[in-house]
């Protein structure tokens, strides 16, 4: 007989932000066993070594306590001699650690995800799991999790993987519901902030059933949105039927800082498909002790990205002038970096585990992130397929017929499956594409491929002796740029980046102090940028003078053309039937007519 696998999270007294937690193991057989904790939590490609936070760990048979073996730094080695036994293993985890992938305790409430509290015994990770929550009075729980009928406060697991990937939300937190296809909805909203809690939820609505309309079905029993509103935003983090958000309490307000929040919940929730569903066969199950390798995160997160925007837009959550002026936004960023000649999609997915959660001040130079240009290229790709097959397919199909295939059997496809899936959807060859924006690093051909939609890219420059907020400031013909970007740290302004492809990227380097332009003192970054900006011209040469490991260099520095620091992406004049086709399609709403300035 197997095993039985029982739980206990005990945190009553939470003020010291430990979780006491005991594993109570029955019918195991005799011999040699493993408790092994994971070193990364799936979605955060990033070792993290939870066992760091484990202590106090003790095992007992019965009344008698049994030798534990430290066998490697997640592992932990014991040894029974009677058939059928029963052992107990109690132990201790420390969490003060707010985040959407790492675990939190205090006296507002519990936020765990299962990653860092939950041991798996040997090669049992396909067992039911039950697991009792023990909480102070008062509070109440959300989470993906189960709850078992025949005991109140205690839920239940398929397996290890889903235990796990069940992250936990217990406190005083505010439960609004609402139900799709008949299947009920819970956000959890921790903290409060300038938020309209209802509004929100709507929103959230709104987002599920638009996502739900391309796969034509929501993959799940009950889902659980858990919402951390706090000092800072934390990001997001996806799980089977739940997910976790992080963000800033008053980013609610105004509408710029709101949509990011909405474009944080749509990221989370598409991912529900496309990474927990829809996924190349080494990301599930998963290998918890050592990194887990694929070269296909461009499309599994950025492409998230890209449909997280594009749901809003088809949920009319954004207009399309803030579906535009939003990827203008995201190209500007993505222009500005050299790294996008050096590091191909391909490698920047397969290095994520060195790399992204890793950065450095060279990092912007050799390296791009596949949220960003996946983003790009899921807009290439889906508006290629688009145009080559008269607007008849598009990315949508190549997601669906995934998930048909793949995952509602509970598999991941092989990697080379998604360029085939492409190509069999679009009806033609799609090599040259994948060579190029994938797995090569040439330039993306965001302005061919907008233009099947009848839509154009404007790129100039902001005139830096006007307002920001000064209506129809007209553009100037060029800017002088130092090549570098700098930020204040506490009295100081100090280089963060020395661009490869700037003016001063060999003579300014990153952390110099930067303290007077042309001997004139330098206060803050801005003052910077701005007497470059005004008082300079390309070709000019200027005087950095800079505190360097505590010596005192002047540096003469060339300056040379800025990047674009403004691009508008707008619609043609007189678009063809097929422009407006693929328009209206793509983005659920009729072509603008060309003499509106607004979109």
């Amino acid at each position: 007989m197997a095993p039985q696998l029982h739980f206990t999270v005990n945190f009553v007294e939470p003020g010291y932000h430990v979780y006491h937690v005991s594993l109570h193991i029955s019918q195991l057989p005799k011999g040699r066993h493993t408790l092994t904790l994971p070193v990364w939590t799936p979605g955060a490609y990033e070792i993290q070594d939870f066992a760091r936070h484990v202590f106090d760990l003790k095992l007992k048979s019965y009344d008698a306590e049994l030798t534990l073996h430290h066998h490697s730094k997640n592992s932990w080695e014991f040894e029974t001699f009677a058939e059928s036994t029963e052992v107990t293993a109690s132990y201790q985890v420390y969490a003060y650690e707010l985040g959407v992938d790492t675990s939190h305790l205090d006296e507002s409430h519990a936020y765990w995800n299962g990653a860092q509290l939950f041991f798996w015994l040997d090669e049992f990770r396909n067992l039911p799991i039950t697991v009792k929550i023990e909480h102070p009075a008062g509070w109440k729980v959300a989470t993906g999790l189960d709850p078992d009928p025949a005991y109140p406060g205690q839920y239940v697991a398929a397996n290890y993987d889903v235990l796990i990937d069940s992250p936990v939300e217990c406190g005083t937190h505010r439960s609004l519901e609402f139900t799709v296809d008949d299947k009920p909805h819970t956000v959890a909203l921790w903290g409060h902030g300038n938020e309209d809690a209802e509004a929100f939820t709507r929103d959230i609505q709104r987002i599920v059933e638009t996502q739900r309309d391309i796969f034509h079905e929501l993959p799940y029993r009950h889902y659980t949105f858990i919402m951390h509103l706090s000092d800072r935003g934390t990001g997001g983090l996806e799980h089977l039927n739940s997910t976790t958000c992080g963000m800033e309490r008053f980013s609610f307000k105004p509408r710029k800082k709101y949509r990011r929040v909405l474009g944080l919940v749509s990221h989370e929730f598409f991912h529900l498909w496309n990474v927990k569903r829809i996924h190349p066969d080494m990301l599930g199950p998963f290998e918890y002790s050592h990194e887990v390798y694929t070269h296909l995160l461009w499309a599994m997160e950025g492409f998230t990205d890209y449909y997280a925007a594009l749901s809003l837009r088809r949920a009319d959550l954004f207009s399309v002038k803030e579906y535009l002026d939003a990827l203008a936004d995201n190209l500007k960023a993505y222009e500005k970096q050299p790294g996008r000649l050096v590091q191909s999609l391909a490698e920047s997915s397969f290095d994520t585990w060195i790399k992204l959660y890793k950065p450095d001040e060279d990092s912007r130079n050799r390296t791009i992130s596949y949220y960003l240009k996946g983003d790009f290229v899921g807009t290439c790709l889906d508006l290629e397929i688009r145009h080559r097959t008269n607007n008849e397919h598009s990315l949508d199909d190549v997601l669906r017929l995934l998930y048909q295939r793949y995952a509602i059997h509970g598999i991941g496809f092989p990697e080379h499956v998604y360029q085939e899936t492409v190509e069999e959807v679009a009806q033609c060859s799609f090599q040259e594409f994948f060579d190029r924006y994938v797995n090569g690093t040439e330039e993306i051909p965001l302005a061919m491929s907008l233009d099947y939609a009848g839509l154009e890219i404007h790129r100039s420059y902001k005139n830096p002796e006007a307002d920001d907020a000064e209506p129809g400031a007209k553009s100037v013909a060029t800017k002088p740029w130092l090549g570098i970007d700098a930020k204040s740290t506490g009295d100081a302004i100090r280089i963060s980046t020395s661009y490869t492809n700037g003016p001063a990227a060999a003579s300014l380097y990153a952390n110099d102090q930067v303290i007077a332009l042309d001997g004139y003192q330098v206060k803050k970054p801005e003052d910077l940028t701005k007497r470059v900006e005004i008082n300079y011209h390309p070709g000019d040469t200027v005087n950095v003078s800079v505190f360097r490991r505590g010596h005192l260099v002047t540096v003469p520095v060339i300056l040379a053309e800025a990047p674009y620091d403004k691009i508008e992406i707008k619609p043609i004049v007189e678009p063809t039937q097929a422009q407006g086709a693929c328009f209206e399609s793509w983005l659920k709403a009729p072509f603008p007519p060309p003499q509106k300035e607004s979109i």
